[in-house]
């Protein structure tokens, strides 16, 4: 089904809608059925093999893009770290001013 028959079709049942409301609609419905049902994957790198400027030495945190909802794997130097269950054994002593 394309967008203009989907936006005919809720038309049809709420005719005072218009496209541009309908499109927005549709668009986040869309999102919301990818997120809850986890069918689209993807990867995110993070590090100096795809931008120089983009880790820095002895940062610990960085900031993710609003895009990425769950984070399944990590790797460091193609090394998969494992997942942290509970509070680590070591204190973080970096701060982050925020």
């Amino acid at each position: 089904m394309t967008l203009n028959e989907m936006i005919e079709l809720v038309q049809q049942h709420h005719p005072d809608m218009g496209e541009t409301e309908i499109q927005l609609l549709i668009n986040r419905a869309s999102d919301d059925f990818c997120a809850k049902t986890e069918i689209l994957k993807d990867s995110f790198s993070l590090g100096a093999d795809k931008d120089a400027d983009s880790t820095v030495a002895n940062k610990r945190y960085y900031t993710l893009p609003e895009e990425i909802l769950i984070i399944r794997e990590v790797y460091l130097n193609n090394v998969r770290i494992p997942r942290i269950i509970g509070k680590p054994i070591i204190d973080d002593t970096t701060t982050e001013e925020m």
